[in-house]
């Protein structure tokens, strides 16, 4: 069926937010039992080559180390592309779980408005971890040792958890994803990743940065990948966010 066809079109019309929401829902349900067979054929590839299958043939020359290094080699860059379509599925389902809209019901007898406010700014949070420069401003560290490492995103001086902060490393890059819970959103993201620690807490002088002004463009959730081949030792990352919640 084409896009372009009437049939197809009339369809598209009578699908409702709630249809669409649904429909969004089902596809992440079947992108993630896609992964689900993808991580399974990985396990038995690995099966496979130590011939642990039940009931499997035994191979005709046992394999080299070479040959589990190879095998061990593609399993891994595989689950680590399974893990970057993870990350992007959770930041899939969080925006559609916050979708919302403004509704209308009228009858003969009366009529009923609700509409959707316009956030309020709650302040600055930053990554948990040590205070430096002014205000609530503060780093962690990520060792030489650590691949993955979550900390909180705290709100203001008292560093309320309204979210999380992950730094995964991915070979020669560092994704930095800053994220919010529910009902906290964010319109601006600053990132500051260097080997040395930072000295200046002013979010906006920090060399990675995503900004939006739409309050309909207020977001959940936004990675940063930085290219760290440069950068030895330990890592000192200070992730900033500016916080919106509900009127």
């Amino acid at each position: 069926m084409s896009l372009n066809d009437s049939s197809y079109q009339d369809t598209l019309s009578d699908l409702t937010l709630e249809d669409s929401v649904n429909l969004l829902l089902a596809s992440i349900g079947l992108e993630e039992l896609g992964l689900a067979h993808l991580i399974n054929a990985e396990a038995e590839k690995v099966q496979y080559v130590l011939g642990t299958i039940e009931g499997q043939t035994k191979l005709e020359e046992p394999p080299t180390l070479a040959d589990l290094l190879a095998v061990n080699s593609s399993v891994d860059q595989t689950l680590r592309d399974i893990i970057k379509k993870e990350m992007l599925l959770q930041f899939k389902l969080e925006d559609v779980l916050t979708i919302t809209t403004t509704t209308t019901t009228t009858s003969t007898t009366t009529t009923t408005s609700t509409t959707t406010q316009e956030p309020v700014e709650a302040g600055s949070a930053w990554s948990d971890g040590t205070d430096f420069g002014t205000g609530n401003a503060q780093y962690t560290t990520l060792g030489t040792d650590e691949t993955d490492k979550t900390v909180d995103l705290g709100l203001g001086a008292d560093h309320t958890d309204i979210g999380s902060v992950r730094m995964l490393r991915d070979g020669t890059s560092l994704l930095v994803t800053i994220s919010t819970d529910t009902p906290y959103t964010m319109d601006q993201v600053h990132l500051y990743v260097d080997d040395t620690a930072p000295t200046s807490s002013a979010p906006g002088l920090f060399p990675y940065k995503y900004e939006v002004t739409d309050p309909a463009a207020y977001f959940t959730a936004y990675t940063f990948t930085v290219d760290v081949s440069g950068l030895t030792g330990t890592l000192y990352v200070a992730a900033h966010a500016h916080v919106y919640q509900p009127a």
